[in-house]
């Protein structure tokens, strides 16, 4: 564990320092990627500030429910009632205890999220996959393009948290406390609730329908009800149930959308849409040998995580959607040829630097 901590924290410190120089050897014009890019939205200052350059983009949506909860006018502008609540209601709390300061409460959260993560990848890997190392799936997780993200005000660090605690805990059969945390996984973000398809995988491996009605099948009706919490809330605060699908859309994200605004018609546009495609090739492809190689319950997650992604109509953000789907790492771990891994470490960690120096620099990054 202390192993494991220790590559986290050099990680952070390397990173970090990375963005702050990224941040100021440059001198960015607007982001000029796709049409709905307004400079005065998109604003990144705060030079030599480690704590600030956290909070770009989404980051201020979570700072806004942190400050002032959920608002909502009317269907003709996006508001921030899409942005599930526990990471700005854990956000708030720590910001009691740093003078306020929701960004470095933020930050606070998601480095402890990522550490916790990053231990339950290890005592999965240590556990459940005895024949590989298991500080390489680590590694492969921080060098992954879009890993900054666990470093900012976005709500990657706590899923990955909570999905792996609830993944390792359901292979400890213990399905009381895999479903609490898949409980809090919907609470975090909307893929949380897929969480039940790996679990109900494995209880009915082990005991068929011979059991139908037990405290673990039962516990396992916590996690749509996380969800389901979250669309009530909706429904009483706002009056419609489904509010959170029709917000949605506005993000542009929707089962049938125009998506004129983010076609690519601009050199940096066409430069995203191809490593977009290139995520959801990999994702694809590791899903499959998850599936057929590492654990069927594996496969089934980030098959549905994928799913419900490209259901949107669009690809924007898939590297950073697929960011948490950890059985991923522990597949890329177990490539035997030395010259692949060294030919996707370079490339993964080329575009991660490339991302950093995005996000800080107020660019889309996903």
């Amino acid at each position: 564990m202390k192993k494991v901590l220790c590559i986290y924290i050099v990680w952070l410190v390397i990173i970090n320092l990375f963005a702050i120089a990224a941040q100021n050897r440059f001198n960015f014009n607007q982001d000029t990627a796709y049409p709905w890019m307004q400079r005065e939205h998109f604003v990144a200052d705060y030079p030599w500030n480690p704590i600030q350059l956290h909070a770009r983009w989404d980051s201020f949506w979570y700072k806004d429910i942190a400050a002032n909860g959920y608002s909502f006018k009317n269907l003709d502008s996006v508001s921030n009632i899409v942005y599930f609540p526990l990471y700005p209601f854990l956000t708030r709390l720590l910001a009691v205890l740093v003078g306020g300061d929701a960004v470095l409460a933020g930050t606070l959260l998601s480095t402890l999220s990522t550490a916790l993560g990053l231990i339950y990848l290890f005592k999965i890997v240590k556990e459940f996959h005895p024949d590989l190392n298991p500080y390489l799936p680590v590694i492969i997780l921080l060098t992954f393009p879009t890993a900054f993200f666990f470093n900012v005000l976005y709500t990657e660090s706590l899923f990955l948290f909570l999905s792996t605690a609830c993944f390792y805990y359901g292979f400890k059969r213990d399905f009381v406390k895999a479903s609490i945390f898949g409980l809090f996984a919907t609470l975090t973000r909307i893929t949380g609730v897929l969480l039940i398809i790996p679990l109900l995988w494995e209880y009915f491996s082990d005991n068929g329908f011979k059991k139908p009605f037990n405290k673990d099948l039962i516990a396992l009706l916590l996690i749509p009800f996380g969800t389901f919490c979250f669309f009530l809330y909706h429904y009483l605060a706002f009056g419609d149930f489904f509010l959170f699908l029709k917000v949605e859309s506005l993000f542009g994200r929707a089962f049938h959308i125009d998506g004129s605004e983010f076609l690519p018609v601009t050199r940096p546009a066409i430069v995203n849409l191809l490593i977009d495609c290139m995520f959801v090739v990999v994702a694809l492809v590791t899903s499959f040998f998850a599936l057929t190689r590492l654990r069927v319950s594996y496969g089934l997650y980030m098959i549905a995580t994928i799913a419900i992604a490209l259901s949107t109509g669009m690809i924007m953000s898939i590297g950073r959607y697929i960011l948490v789907l950890f059985p991923m790492y522990i597949l890329l771990a177990s490539i035997k040829s030395e010259s692949v891994r060294f030919a996707y470490t370079l490339l993964s960690t080329l575009l991660l630097s490339m991302y950093i120096t995005l996000f800080v620099n107020g660019y889309w990054a996903g």
